[in-house]
């Protein structure tokens, strides 16, 4: 039985609880309202004196004002309070967002960082959870690609510790009941790009194009019957006027430098330089669009990252990077360049009004316009859209979780306009290259002017004619075979194995991040700017690795065979085949005599191409990106390791696909007909080719010069 003491105490201590909530409850409305009129007030002076542009003067009031009501009301919550992060003075509600993005972007950093990511997506995937959506050459509309399209099961409860949304393929940040809500004001650029194109827009855009390709249109008649002007002026030309029309034209001048089989080598050869110099835009915009992606009041991004660096640290033809710091550590910020989306969409209806009209000129067939504007439009409007990019890292990322040496960023937050990834850390594999090609010179003019000054003495017999080296002889032999052995064996994964291939595998998209042990050599490969992929079917893969096979076996009527299966829609008559198969036939006569006989499987490969050229032979997107990312390869191998044979190393994983997927006689053998242990004797069979790798690479083990050796230390 309670006594009446004890019932009063009760009864005090309700009464307390009582009046602490009400009391908390009105200066918890107190702060609501400080900041609602202080917004109003700065919303007030900012219309009132825009004309006279007087920003700073606004500001200081604001400011002022601000301080003095945060003061009054005791406005700065306790738990916002940080020795390391000062208050800004821009209001309580834009500090609470920053300080919530901040905590949100830090927890999914430390969860990659920890591997766990990694972990749930092999479990997601071991349950058929995860799916890959390749856009590349395939027509998808942007609204698939941003909704419900792309989804996926929603993650169990238990995983509730998860800093990642539910859908696994959306890394943007959601507003919940407990979380402040978004502080940017304005319409922002995202939501501008979304809107319709106008048809004014558009005769404005056509307009200007117009002018901007008025040297080439006008002088075409020219180009078509001067075979000079036409690789000497024109070609130029036509190379300036797309490098001046935007990332569309951009974009497409570097796909098509990579189309052999569609375009003159010449052409291909001028629009190879679209590939450097390309445009950046201001940190102003970066900052624009951060702000609005996080919902972060103008100014406050220095709240949420400890420092970032204005400049790009590289950029592209859709987006450029900015390095940053977030708890210390350095993280990528990947941002789209302003209305490339709008602007590839208003672009690629014009080019297909002008493949249209090309085809009705057969002066001007041998450009091929329409195939190429055909598959490449379908790849550049996915590319612009960086959440697909975010999802096919993630992916790629979860095909080599079990390469320790080769990785990609590991993305944390994303929408179609920005991308927030781990800091990869790494140097260009064409920088490290060039560097040991100026050593390689500077030795070499030492060894030049010794060889004078033995002549002048009279000692040049003793001496004999001095040994020019290249880049390669200096190059640590660790490295050399760390690059060309990684390089294939990614390349061999990805197309025998996963059927999902990075679709822009030049040097450019390669870092090399490496260092000296006292065992040797120890480096890591990252591949970066996964926006285009490639998602190859079972034929797909088996029909292009038959292609290898065939050079393998120095087999160019088989080799024919295959390339006429790189696309459904080649229509060639009977002897259009039969003298296609003859000129393949002739080629690999005089190029390719098979395994052991030092093929140049790049020189047989633009020997392909060609015919394909002459023969109007069409190719299928995927198949041109397999070709185009084996010559990559190939010319990364022949200045790093000129005496190794990409086709010679391959060959235990060629021989062994071929008797795994093809009868004796060619045919294909339907997948689920193949051995269930297929994939495990290809993971044997590539442990051989590593036996065979060491022992080719301990035969280069040879000392050096002691005058490199000098250099070089």
């Amino acid at each position: 039985m309670v006594n009446p003491t004890q019932r009063e105490r009760r009864s005090r201590r309700a009464s307390d609880h009582t009046n602490r909530r009400k009391k908390s409850q009105q200066q918890h409305q107190k702060r609501i309202d400080t900041s609602s009129s202080t917004r109003s007030v700065y919303r007030s002076l900012q219309a009132n004196v825009m004309h006279e542009r007087n920003y700073l003067s606004i500001l200081t009031i604001v400011a002022s004002l601000q301080l003095w009501k945060a003061s009054a009301s005791s406005a700065v919550p306790p738990s916002l309070v940080s020795p390391n992060i000062p208050y800004p003075s821009i209001g309580d509600l834009a500090a609470e967002r920053a300080h919530y993005i901040k905590h949100v972007l830090k927890s999914r950093m430390d969860y990659v960082h920890s591997k766990k990511r990694t972990r749930d997506f092999a479990k997601w995937a071991k349950q058929g959870d995860i799916k890959i959506y390749s856009m590349h050459g395939v027509q998808v509309d942007s609204d698939y690609i941003l909704e419900e399209k792309l989804l996926v099961p929603q993650k169990v409860a238990e995983e509730s510790h998860d800093p990642f949304p539910p859908n696994r393929m959306n890394l943007d940040i959601f507003s919940t009941e407990n979380s402040p809500p978004s502080c940017y004001e304005g319409i922002s650029p995202q939501a501008e790009e979304k809107r319709s194109i106008k048809n004014w827009e558009l005769i404005m855009r056509v307009l200007k194009l117009s002018i901007t390709f008025a040297p080439c249109y006008l002088t075409v008649g020219l180009a078509v019957f001067s075979t000079t002007f036409r690789e000497n002026t024109w070609f130029s030309w036509l190379t300036s006027s797309i490098a001046s029309s935007g990332a569309a034209w951009i974009k497409w001048g570097q796909w098509s430098s990579t189309r052999s089989d569609m375009f003159p080598e010449a052409l291909c050869d001028k629009l190879s330089i679209l590939h450097a110099n390309a445009p950046a835009h201001s940190w102003d915009h970066s900052e624009t669009i951060l702000e609005s992606s996080l919902g972060l009041a103008k100014g406050s991004l220095d709240l949420v990252f400890d420092d970032f660096e204005k400049e790009p640290i590289a950029s592209g033809s859709i987006a450029q990077v900015h390095k940053a710091v977030l708890e210390g550590k350095p993280i990528a910020l990947k941002i789209r360049h302003p209305n490339v989306a709008r602007l590839i969409e208003m672009d690629f209806r014009i080019m297909a009004g002008l493949a249209r009209i090309f085809d009705y000129i057969p002066a001007l067939s041998w450009l091929h316009i329409r195939e190429s504007v055909e598959q490449f439009s379908h790849t550049m409007s996915a590319q612009s859209y960086l959440n697909v990019e975010a999802h096919h890292l993630e992916v790629l990322n979860h095909n080599f979780r079990n390469w320790p040496r080769v990785q990609f960023p590991h993305p944390f937050y994303a929408n179609a306009a920005c991308i927030i990834e781990s800091f990869e850390p790494g140097s260009i594999v064409t920088s490290i290259i060039d560097q040991y090609n100026d050593l390689a010179d500077y030795i070499n003019i030492g060894n030049f002017q010794g060889y004078l000054q033995c002549a002048k003495g009279g000692k040049l017999k003793k001496t004999g004619t001095p040994k020019f080296i290249e880049g390669h002889d200096v190059m640590p032999v660790a490295m050399r075979s760390f690059i060309v052995t990684t390089g294939l064996g990614l390349y061999l994964k990805m197309l025998l194995l996963d059927n999902l291939l990075h679709a822009d595998l030049h040097a450019g998209n390669i870092l090399l991040d490496f260092h000296s042990k006292k065992s040797g050599f120890d480096g890591k490969v990252t591949l970066v700017d996964a926006g285009m992929v490639a998602q190859l079917t079972e034929d797909e893969s088996s029909t292009f690795v038959g292609l290898l096979s065939s050079m393998g076996e120095g087999d160019g009527r088989m080799a024919a065979k295959f390339a006429l299966q790189f696309s459904l829609e080649n229509n060639l008559s009977a002897e259009q085949e039969e003298s296609f198969c003859d000129d393949m036939a002739a080629l690999f006569d005089e190029r390719c005599r098979g395994y052991g006989t030092h093929v140049d499987v790049g020189h047989v490969l633009r020997g392909v191409l060609t015919l394909i050229r002459k023969h109007q032979v069409r190719i299928d997107a995927n198949f041109a990106t397999l070709t185009i990312n084996i010559l990559c390869l190939e010319s990364l191998a022949s200045q790093v390791c000129p005496s190794y044979n990409l086709l010679d190393s391959a060959r235990p994983l060629l021989q062994s696909y071929r008797r795994i997927c093809y009868t004796k006689d060619g045919e294909p053998i339907p997948q689920h007909k193949r051995s269930k242990l297929a994939n495990v004797w290809l993971s044997l069979k590539y442990l051989n080719k590593q036996k065979a790798d060491r022992k080719f690479f301990r035969r280069l083990q040879k000392p050096i010069s002691w005058r490199v050796a000098k250099h070089l230390h």
